[in-house]
């Protein structure tokens, strides 16, 4: 049988055959051919009936005895953050001498370099001190070149008097009377911009290799995320996409919440015209209840998800510590008892808790539960580290991970309407015979709307 049989008319563009499809439809698990057009599912079924899609312009793929699945989705990604893992030292946590220390080493390591960028430190280790002190500290590891660290927030930097001496002079002359973070970064251009064009299609590869069509970014900050969908828009008018990109704006301290939330329409605005390969619609939040550390407060936590929730957009929440988590579902269940039920929101913990502790909550029911993301960024298939068997990874990767991002009504399972996103494997994924072998498959073969960008 095959659904879509009703259109004697319309004709596919590509249908692929000659192996075996794994939908993840419960209604027919299993097919052998799928018909495509325009990007579009529009037959799943027999190969001999979907053949009444055949066209003068139709395409065959023949998938030579393998086995395709649904496109798999990372929802524990950082693709911003490692494009620029090149040119940027992603400082570890630690106090004012350790970061001042790895500084220093990097410095070292990269003596013929332009400028010494970093990024990750806590506000907090610079309490109390003077700005001119600051600068010392920096002054201290070079003083003939610029030092510019970004904070883990992205909203403040540490630089030295090199650095603050281009940037005055430069303002002088574009008569900028008052210096922004962002004015500062455009001055002291950090990246390396002929490396990284090339880095981004590298790491698209590295995705497309394993089977990923679909990338969730766990969270950057503004600069680097503004400078990544930039490069991305590039990529897409060349038509070099391997991955469609879900984006989000990071947040991890008090922020005015509305002005946050238009930040972040400005950035799904960007995405219109990008058939959807590119999307910037989830909000990132922090928030850490361990330490004394700077984070969301409980009151601008609460506001800006329901400043989410009424502009439509998914919230994404890594929430450090027990009382973090039980914070991130109240404030989420706020926004639902307000009546937004289209939003998908996420939160995303390394706690272990009792059944009981969770009876009276929507948490891993309508909000849904995911590996905490903070300082993860190089940890592979981190989304199905929860995973008992290969069976339930496929789940978590597939129509598990769509319905946690939002978009399960068009991506997750191979089925009429949805888009043609696929994997091909020469293996067949479910005989792996545990984990490990099934992370060690490579793909044959990586579709993106009925296109083939891998294999």
């Amino acid at each position: 049988m095959a659904f879509g049989l009703f259109k004697k008319k319309e004709t596919a563009d590509t249908i692929f055959m000659g192996g075996r499809i794994y939908t993840q439809d419960s209604d027919m698990p299993w097919a052998e051919a799928v018909a495509c057009k325009d990007g579009r599912i529009i037959a799943v079924g027999d190969f001999e009936m979907l053949r009444d899609f055949e066209g003068k312009d139709t395409e065959y793929v023949d998938l030579e005895g393998g086995v395709m699945l649904p496109g798999y989705i990372d929802t524990c990604g950082h693709p911003v953050l490692n494009a620029f893992s090149a040119s940027c030292l992603y400082l570890k946590p630690g106090n004012l001498e350790n970061a001042l220390a790895q500084i220093a080493d990097h410095a070292a390591k990269v003596g013929e370099s332009r400028i010494i960028f970093a990024y990750g430190y806590d506000e907090n280790i610079l309490n109390d001190m003077e700005p001119e002190r600051t600068r010392e500290c920096l002054d201290n590891i070079c003083v003939d070149k610029p030092i510019i660290i970004l904070s883990m927030s992205g909203l403040h930097c540490w630089f030295n008097n090199y650095a603050l001496d281009m940037v005055k002079n430069a303002a002088e002359e574009d008569e900028i009377e008052t210096i922004t973070l962002q004015y500062l970064l455009s001055v002291l251009e950090p990246f390396d911009f002929d490396t990284i064009p090339e880095r981004v299609p590298d790491e698209m590869q590295k995705y497309a290799e394993r089977g990923f069509t679909s990338i969730f970014d766990c969270g950057a900050p503004e600069f680097f995320a503004s400078v990544y969908q930039n490069m991305m828009v590039e990529l897409f008018h060349e038509n070099m996409i391997k991955e469609r990109l879900y984006g989000s704006l990071l947040i991890s301290r008090d922020v005015n919440p509305s002005m946050a939330i238009r930040k972040l329409a400005q950035y799904n605005t960007n995405c219109v015209e990008l058939e959807g390969l590119i999307n910037f619609d989830t909000l990132k939040l922090v928030i850490n209840r361990t330490d004394d550390r700077n984070s969301l407060s409980t009151a601008i936590l609460n506001d800006i998800c329901m400043e989410a929730g009424d502009k439509g957009f998914h919230v994404h929440i890594d929430a450090v510590g027990k009382d973090a988590v039980f914070e991130a579902i109240e404030a989420l269940e706020s926004v639902r008892a307000a009546g937004y039920r289209k939003n998908s929101f996420t939160i995303a913990h390394d706690e272990i808790f009792n059944p009981e502790e969770l009876a009276d909550t929507s948490f891993r029911q309508d909000i849904k539960e995911s590996p905490g993301t903070i300082d993860k960024m190089t940890t592979d298939w981190l989304c199905i580290k929860n995973a008992k068997n290969v069976e339930e990874a496929i789940d978590m990767l597939t129509i598990d991970a769509a319905i946690q991002l939002g978009i399960n009504n068009s991506f997750g399972s191979i089925e009429k309407g949805k888009h043609a996103d696929f994997v091909i494997f020469n293996e067949n994924p479910l005989d792996a015979d545990d984990l490990s072998a099934f992370k060690a498959l490579r793909s044959a073969m990586t579709v993106i709307e009925g296109q083939v960008v891998y294999g």
